[in-house]
Formats: C-alpha cells, structure tokens, sequence
C-alpha cells in the first residue's frame, strides 16, 4: 500500500497556522482581564449528530461540537464469544496487536505519525466486541484514519510482544476481584463452555489462531466508526470511505449463546474482608429499556446495577438489600424519574464529558440503540420478563456469610 505509506509520511505547516498570533502571546484576554465581556461572543449550542452507512458497510457516526476529535473503530464481531474452540485467547492477543506492523509500516512508524501529530491511541476488547481509535486535535484526525485498520503483518516481534502483553493482563485479571466476579458470573449464566461463557481472559492462543480470527472478525463490514468534533460529515465520510478502501471485510458472527439462567459460581477467598455479590437476569432486547431498568433498580435502593452481554442486575455485599431492590416493582412515577434520568446523563455526556466518552456513547447509540425512546409498558413489560427469566449468582470472597443460589432464588418465586 505504497500509497496509504506515502500518505502518512507527507504532512507540512501552512505559513498562515506558523504566523497567526490572538491578543496575548502567553494568556487570553479572560485571563488576564475577567471581569471584561466576551470580545466575539459565541451562542451555546447544542452538538449535532450525523450517521451514514458507506458502501464498504462501516456506519460512521459524527458530532461537531468537540473541542478535540475523538476517533474511534469498533468491531462488533471481534469480541471473545465469536471465537471458536481453537481460538480461545485470540481475541485478547489481537487487541494486543492494535498499532503494530501493518500494511507495510512498522509500529515505529505507525506510533510516530501518533505522536508527531499530538495524537494518544487506545485499543479496548471485551466479550462482544473490540475498539481502536485515537484522540487528537479535530485538523489532523482525518489524516490519521488509515491507521485504524491497518493489515497485520504479523512480525515474529510483534506477536511475542502481543502475547507477552496479554499473558501480563491475564495474570492482572486473576488478582481482580471485579474481574472474576464479572468472568464467573457469566460462565454461570451461558455455561462455561459457551462462547459467551468462556473467559475473556483467556491464555492459549497461537500465531495461527491470532491470524484466523483476525481475517474473519477484523473487517469494516458492520463496524462502527465514531468520530467527535467534526464540522462537516459528509467530507469525512468521503475520507474514511478513502481511506479504509483497501480493509478487509470480515466475515460474519454466527450468533451469541443462549441465556441459561439458574447458574451459580462462587469464589471463597477467606482472606477478604468482604464479599463481592453479582445478581443478574437475561437483560430486555432494547438497550433503551436496559438503561431505565437500571435506573429504576438504583431508585428503589440497588447500591450498584450493571447491563452487559445480555446480563443486567444488581452488585454489592448485602445480599438482602440487593434482592429488595430487584423485587420492588417500579412503579409509574419511578419510570418517569428513571427516563428523566436516563435522559439527563445522556445530555450531561454530551455537554461535559471527554471526547472519548462521547465516542463511546455514540458507538453504543449504533450498535444497541440506546439513545431509542421507551414508554413506561415497555420498561414494565422488561421488568416482569427480566424477573422471570432467572437468577444468575456469583459471588467472590469471603462467602461465610453469603446464601448460596437456591436459597437468594426462593425469593423471586
């Protein structure tokens, strides 16, 4: 891809960007003079959000009211339940190969194109999907893109150091209580065989089972390209459809496991002070009503609430107060103040937060529809069918005091 390399390594300065000066050279006119008005006042103004699906299927989604670009690249496939039998750990190890040698540029040169245009990369994985992306000023974002999806050249180096990486974070999971509560609570609700179940964690992976997932679960078809201040989306369009042209497509999922519910894991380690107690249920199809199931769970007391992976529930030590919360029906006013709520981060998010939180937040208003409208049937409708799905249990720590699954499930009838 000789032209994808030239692109990345040509880049000049205009003598208009080197020569423009604002009032002080050191500090703004705000700063040095507080009490003076605003010399060219700007309204405030709600961001815009913008969507298109390019024709190599990726679905881009923009918004141009960030002071800094955030882009990011999700694939939806890339997660560990679409690995098979003989892949288990490639997940892990890909996204430890995010921004190594690819499409004829080393990782030197792929991380000095980031540095040298102020850029700080990130990679993310998980059960269900995988991200890679990078913050940068909104003028050098489109020209970084490329970089997004590079096509792995596998160098020996690389794939010792991506496997040395993953081994590191298995053996930091091993020691987090979080992250064994949230592995064993979903072997116990999709069995640990499934590929739902199975851990993220996991270590085994090869060279050969890295680069089969990879060709299958890396394509920009169905992937979600989310990007923060962007002023004008069509031409971004026009330059992410340039500049992943020569992606791979993928291939597709062939599904996610089945809930099984009923299950039980439980880790007693009689050295911790205190026990880690997951409940959970099959979470409603629509995320949106995930979303106000959780906050209706958090107003009748849930001291921690979660959704992910089909899951949604409850966590935290008192087991008690955890199951009072999930069998106190919301009523009508709590729905009413939970979407209200729902609503309100969701405003907050776009104002205040990061612009990778945002990205974040438009990625998963694409993949699961989050940002839909619910009526109050709907999220009573979801509370009901949540509840009779059946209880999954994990707990880890010291469990002397912690019922055992038939005894918490006796309480839901």
């Amino acid at each position: 891809m000789a032209s994808l390399r030239h692109a990345l390594l040509s880049k000049g300065i205009s003598h208009a960007a080197v020569t423009k000066r604002t009032l002080s050279a050191l500090v703004s006119a705000t700063v040095e003079f507080p009490d003076l008005p605003e010399i060219f006042p700007e309204a405030n103004k709600a961001g815009q959000t913008s969507v298109s699906t390019l024709s190599n299927g990726i679905t881009v989604i923009t918004e141009d009211s960030a002071a800094s670009s955030t882009v990011s690249l999700t694939f939806p496939n890339a997660g560990s339940s679409s690995e098979t039998v003989g892949e288990i750990g490639a997940a892990l190890a890909n996204k430890c190969l995010a921004f190594k040698s690819g499409s004829s540029l080393s990782g030197m040169v792929i991380l000095r194109n980031m540095e040298n245009d102020g850029a700080s990369s990130f990679a993310l994985g998980g059960r269900t999907s995988a991200t890679v992306g990078f913050t940068s000023s909104p003028e050098k974002a489109a020209r970084l893109i490329p970089l997004l999806a590079t096509d792995c050249d596998y160098e020996k180096w690389d794939v010792r150091d991506a496997l040395a990486s993953a081994a590191s974070e298995i053996d930091e999971a091993s020691k987090n209580a979080q992250v064994t509560l949230t592995e064993s609570l979903f072997g116990a609700a999709y069995g640990l065989q499934s590929s739902m179940g199975r851990p993220y964690y996991s270590p085994g992976a090869t060279l050969g089972s890295i680069q089969s997932f990879r060709a299958r679960a890396y394509g920009v078809n169905g992937a979600v390209l989310a990007a923060t201040g962007v002023k004008d989306h069509a031409s971004f369009c026009a330059i992410v459809e340039q500049g992943l042209s020569e992606t791979a497509q993928g291939e597709a999922s062939e599904g996610t496991a089945t809930y099984l519910g009923g299950g039980e894991a439980r880790a007693h380690v009689d050295s911790m002070g205190v026990a880690h107690v997951a409940l959970a249920f099959k979470a409603p199809a629509s995320a949106a009503v995930s979303n106000v199931l959780m906050e209706c769970l958090s107003l009748n007391g849930a001291s921690g609430t979660f959704s992910s992976g089909g899951l949604i529930g409850v966590y935290g030590s008192d087991v008690d107060a955890m199951c009072e919360a999930l069998l106190q029906k919301p009523t009508a006013d709590t729905i009413t103040r939970a979407k209200g709520l729902v609503k309100a981060k969701s405003i907050l998010t776009a104002e205040t937060s990061s612009s990778y939180d945002l990205a974040m937040a438009l990625t998963s208003q694409v993949l699961d529809g989050s940002s839909n409208e619910v009526s109050n049937a709907d999220v009573a409708d979801g509370y009901n069918a949540m509840l009779k799905s059946g209880l999954t249990m994990a707990s880890v720590g010291n469990l002397n005091s912690v019922p055992y699954h038939g005894t918490v499930a006796s309480r839901f009838g």
